[in-house]
């Protein structure tokens, strides 16, 4: 089930949108979990927004993205067994089906866009921030067993991310 809304502005020097999603996705295969377990994609809350001001010849823009935790399945536990060659290997206890949930995401985005000609036609020069504030959103978990410990290790998205940009349309 989901609850969407959406509130845009189109015209105007300040345009763009806020956006909110409250939402449930709730599997129930019985050969994967004797309970109802939430889907990979379930986010609870969602927000966003994505505004932009034009003042003269320049364009400032700036998104941000709000949403909590999506589940996972986790490691509880680990094992080793010695088999039949001698050799060790480590086997896993696992946490019920999505059990957890990552850390909330969020990231705020700014830009800001010079609109200019060349020989009659228009070219743009801009600069953006991804991620401005570089929150360490955390994208996945690995696991692994060293010296007899489980250890975990939070592979993140990007963090702060400035990019330059040139535009030339020669028509």
């Amino acid at each position: 089930w989901g609850i969407e809304f959406l509130f845009q502005k189109k015209h105007g020097k300040l345009n763009g949108w806020l956006g909110y999603t409250l939402g449930e996705v709730l599997y129930d295969f019985e050969g994967l979990s004797a309970e109802p377990f939430y889907a990979n994609q379930d986010v609870t809350h969602e927000f966003k927004t994505v505004l932009n001001y034009k003042l003269q010849d320049f364009t400032f823009g700036a998104t941000f993205i709000y949403a909590t935790g999506r589940p996972y399945t986790s490691p509880i536990g680990y094992y080793e067994v010695t088999l039949l060659d001698g050799t060790t290997a480590d086997f896993y206890e696992l946490s019920d089906k999505n059990a957890f949930r990552y850390p909330d995401y969020h990231r705020l985005d700014l830009s800001v866009t010079y609109d200019f000609e060349i020989e009659g036609s228009k070219a743009s020069l801009g600069l953006s921030v991804f991620n401005l504030y570089n929150r360490q959103n955390v994208w996945y978990r690995e696991f692994e067993v060293i010296e007899g410990e489980l250890l975990q290790t939070d592979v993140t998205l990007l963090g702060i991310t400035p990019s330059l940009f040139f535009k030339w349309s020669l028509h």
